[in-house]
């Protein structure tokens, strides 16, 4: 395709007022300033007080005082699936997330920053099936330890609860049944509304 101008000196415009804030607050590395905005948006929204700002551990904490632990992943509105992908997990972290303190978020995203809605819940069992997937590569069976876990799965497997976040309950429904049949039998119920997080949040 031809270099689109308009396109260019737009996105230019954007990129440099993206500039000023990495200026500002000394995220110089693009990726990790996008990647640090988003899992503090998921994790605020979820009432998390700490966001993580080094390359490694999970990527929000509760507060100072209680030892709770959220692991973000952000899945794309125009991918062809949701999921949570995890590259080169240990089996470190693997045993972790057998811990009842480790959740994890998947915050499926519309364009750069509207939040749609995020999927959260903790299991166990993530942890053994992480585990059982790190011991098969390191079988030498893959030739990339990527393990990736559907929201469906999410959902249906692990009980896993959805928050709508920029939508409706009801918006929320219709766009994970068009996405996937599998979701025809989730009941509006089964969708958090903000107002209704921030309630339960609230008599805790």
């Amino acid at each position: 395709m031809p270099i689109n101008n308009q396109f260019m000196m737009e996105g230019h415009e954007v990129l440099k007022r993206v500039q000023e804030v990495q200026e500002k607050f000394h995220k110089e590395d693009t990726d990790t300033f996008i990647n640090e905005l988003r899992d503090s948006i998921a994790g605020y929204t979820l009432g998390f007080e700490l966001v993580n700002v080094n390359k490694h551990g999970f990527d929000c904490k509760l507060s100072e005082k209680d030892e709770c632990y959220l692991e973000v992943k952000s899945a794309s509105f125009i991918a062809n699936s949701w999921q949570a992908t995890f590259n080169d997990t240990t089996l470190e972290k693997a045993e972790a997330f057998k811990d009842e303190k480790v959740y994890l978020a998947l915050a499926v995203w519309k364009d750069a920053s509207d939040l749609i809605f995020i999927c959260y819940g903790q299991n166990p069992l993530i942890g053994e099936f992480l585990e059982e997937k790190i011991k098969w590569f390191k079988a030498g069976n893959t030739v990339r330890s990527t393990q990736s876990i559907s929201l469906s799965t999410l959902v249906f497997k692990y009980g896993f609860k959805i928050l709508a976040v920029n939508r409706t309950k009801e918006e929320v429904l219709s766009l994970l049944r068009l996405r996937n049949k599998t979701f025809n039998k989730l009941t509006i119920d089964s969708i958090i509304s903000l107002d209704e997080f921030k309630g339960i949040k609230n008599n805790k």
